[in-house]
């Protein structure tokens, strides 16, 4: 091409796809799927999604399981007595939730949220209970991506 003031040449081979962005100070990100804006000063942002977890997805045994383990680790907590009866509380709805032939989900999240919401406050109050959620925090992650909490739930945002 001799003239081409603004276009867009290859020379060589090109793999996967190939696009034009026209117009000035317009930044380009190379790979497959990505578009193209026209126009000045654009950028061009595209997410891709993360590569899938090699983890078993949980089954309902395994969360009844992990929510057990959460129980035992609120009871043997170093916490008051009335936040150990919160947290078992909304935990055993939750499990209660789960356990149901078709799993009541929504609700099992709602009561999750509880329990995350309880035992970070507790974690805030008393460095005693730091431990705890540290432990008790990847258990609820895990129950909760089961469940189905939405991007930007609370404790996903944990």
């Amino acid at each position: 091409m001799t003239n081409n003031p603004g276009g867009f040449s290859v020379g060589g081979s090109v793999g996967g796809s190939a696009y034009n962005l026209q117009g000035n100070n317009n930044r380009v990100i190379q790979g497959e799927g990505n578009q193209g804006t026209l126009g000045d000063n654009n950028i061009v942002t595209q997410q891709g999604q993360a590569a899938a977890s090699t983890e078993e997805p949980l089954s309902k045994a395994d969360v009844i399981v992990l929510l057990a383990e959460l129980e035992k680790l609120v009871r043997e907590a170093q916490l008051s007595e009335d936040t150990k009866e919160e947290a078992t509380m909304y935990l055993g709805a939750a499990k209660k939730a789960t356990e149901k032939e078709e799993p009541k989900k929504e609700t099992a999240l709602a009561n999750l949220q509880s329990v995350a919401e309880t035992l970070e406050t507790a974690s805030q109050a008393a460095n005693a209970s730091t431990n705890l959620w540290d432990k008790a925090k990847p258990i609820i992650l895990k129950v909760a991506g089961w469940l189905g909490a939405a991007t930007g739930s609370y404790l996903l945002g944990l």
